[in-house]
């Protein structure tokens, strides 16, 4: 005995033995409680097989509604798919139709500037001369609205 006590290995797995003891016991207490608990599962398990063909029903048309409504919301898809390719393939055709009208535009502007020699570089600016000026005015007086139109007063008349 005074081995036992003296071995400290010895001493700990007699405490490990006893303590697993006590929990098989801890343990056992709730399984004659179970008998309970199987006759609360027999009164379930009872109405379940009265309400099984009720929910069977149940579930079967909840089945069929996801599965309708699955098949909408491929159609659906299906629609939008074919809607979108479409509306694609129609705006690549525009604009192929585009970029050949804007060829064909690029290569008759370039055959019409090609006919044409470049002008000089003072070309565009505008010198009038002293008698052209005199003349604009003149005609601008024959061309304008009438004297009786547009009266001027004489100062004596203001007085």
């Amino acid at each position: 005995m005074e081995f036992l006590l003296e071995n400290p290995f010895i001493l700990i797995a007699i405490i490990a033995f006893i303590s697993s003891f006590f929990k098989k016991k801890k343990e056992e207490k709730p399984v004659k409680q179970a008998p309970r608990s199987a006759r609360q599962e027999n009164r379930t398990q009872a109405e379940r097989t009265a309400a099984d063909p009720v929910m069977a029903e149940v579930l079967e048309e909840e089945k069929r509604k996801m599965e309708e409504k699955s098949r909408r919301i491929a159609e659906e898809y299906r629609q939008s798919k074919q809607h979108a390719e479409q509306s694609m393939k129609a705006l690549q055709n525009q604009q192929r139709a585009a970029e050949r009208k804007a060829s064909a535009i690029s290569k008759t502007a370039a055959d019409i500037s090609a006919g044409y020699p470049a002008e000089a570089s003072g070309a565009g600016k505008f010198e009038p001369r002293k008698q052209a000026l005199v003349d604009g005015i003149i005609w601008s007086e024959i061309l304008g609205p009438p004297r009786s139109k547009n009266p001027h007063r004489s100062l004596n008349r203001k007085r």
